[in-house]
């Protein structure tokens, strides 16, 4: 058995051909639960859902790998804030030796509303400033994505796009009614992760792009195709 100081030396080995998932969202626990971060906490969902370790700290993630039914997985956290995120999935990217197309990425979306999640293939950053920093840095985004929806706020009645009502917006805490509808989305997002590596990202879309209303007040929920 090797040594402890050999093991150290040795350092963390990436799995070769790994999927690698990417959750995005602000490090440390003031940020736990805010809408920005429910990429952050559905990667967490996927991770436990495929049983992977604990997972360990690289200078700007953490991650968790393991081989998996769906082959060799790996889940990884940025610990950088999220205008930084390219930086991450950069690092990620050299170190497991992987083109981008290895990529899943789990993020916010302002424009679906709370309890929706929406699947696609590739596409433009949508002003999201976690993609909009990984494709400074890597390029046009060809790998999917799936966007859990946080609802945009509103100003007197009507949505807005002001920075500061967004910004303040992504960087606070679901309401009570809204909390179990963004929860209930992380964990369908991750379950698409696993029909997506098992299936492919079309099948997903085909089966998890639909409309999820749910009445908290009876706690059933009824899904209509969108």
């Amino acid at each position: 058995m090797p040594s402890l100081s050999k093991l150290r030396r040795r350092g963390f080995q990436p799995l070769h051909g790994a999927r690698l998932i990417v959750g995005l969202g602000n490090p440390g626990a003031g940020y736990a639960q805010h809408r920005h971060n429910a990429g952050v906490r559905a990667a967490e969902h996927v991770r436990r859902l495929l049983a992977l370790p604990q997972p360990e700290r690289q200078p700007r993630y953490q991650i968790a790998q393991a081989e998996t039914p769906y082959g060799p997985v790996a889940v990884a956290l940025p610990r950088v804030f999220m205008n930084e995120s390219g930086k991450a999935v950069q690092a990620l990217l050299d170190k497991y030796r992987a083109d981008p197309s290895d990529l899943i990425l789990l993020v916010d979306e302002l424009d679906l509303e709370p309890g929706q999640i929406r699947i696609r293939p590739s596409g433009s950053d949508a002003g999201q400033r976690g993609m909009r920093s990984i494709r400074s840095v890597i390029g046009e985004l060809h790998f999917p994505r799936i966007r859990i929806g946080v609802g945009r706020p509103t100003v007197d009645g009507t949505p807005s796009h002001h920075p500061d009502d967004v910004a303040d917006w992504l960087l606070s805490d679901p309401s009570p009614s809204e909390r179990p509808l963004i929860h209930e989305a992380e964990q369908r997002a991750a379950e698409a992760i696993l029909h997506l590596l098992e299936h492919g990202v079309e099948s997903a879309m085909n089966t998890y792009n639909r409309r999820q209303i749910v009445k908290i007040e009876s706690g059933s929920s009824d899904v209509q195709p969108e």
